[in-house]
């Protein structure tokens, strides 16, 4: 049976815990998104599917291995409540899991989630970019070589 100062340490880590990864996932994904630079549609449109999908899957990439860092971060950070009545942090799953934090990231990236509808928006035919209109586009911008 658990104690009532067990209890009150082992919520108090699960709210602090959470409040880690709630403004690590806000701080980073503003950093990458910073770091990525504004999403441009028109080069986008420009872009190959592959090219596209190539880069939502570095930017999961880039979540997985930040996740993996988080975790052991937050792991690492002392709880001043320690030991009150018998209460252990390495045993705290929520300290482990890092879902705030995946989920908080997710949510503010948006260079990573205008990726994905754009993505969407192609493979659902519901932005027309046929060759004859990319090549023309390109021409434009003195870009036709790389057509």
């Amino acid at each position: 049976m658990y104690t009532v100062p067990f209890l009150v340490a082992k919520l108090l880590d699960i709210g602090l815990v959470t409040v880690y990864y709630f403004v690590a996932g806000i701080t980073l994904s503003w950093l990458v998104d910073h770091w990525m630079g504004p999403f441009d549609e028109e080069k986008t449109e420009r872009r190959s599917i592959v090219s596209i999908v190539g880069e939502i899957l570095l930017q999961f990439f880039l979540l997985g291995l930040l996740t993996y860092v988080m975790r052991n971060i937050v792991e690492r950070i002392p709880f001043p409540l320690e030991g009150l009545g018998g209460f252990r942090q390495d045993r705290l799953k929520e300290a482990h899991e890092a879902a705030v934090f995946v989920i908080v990231y997710l949510f503010f990236q948006e260079h990573l989630a205008l990726n994905l509808k754009h993505l969407g928006l192609r493979l659902s035919g519901k932005v027309h970019m046929t060759k004859e209109t990319l090549e023309k586009k390109a021409n434009e911008r003195g870009l036709g070589q790389f057509i």
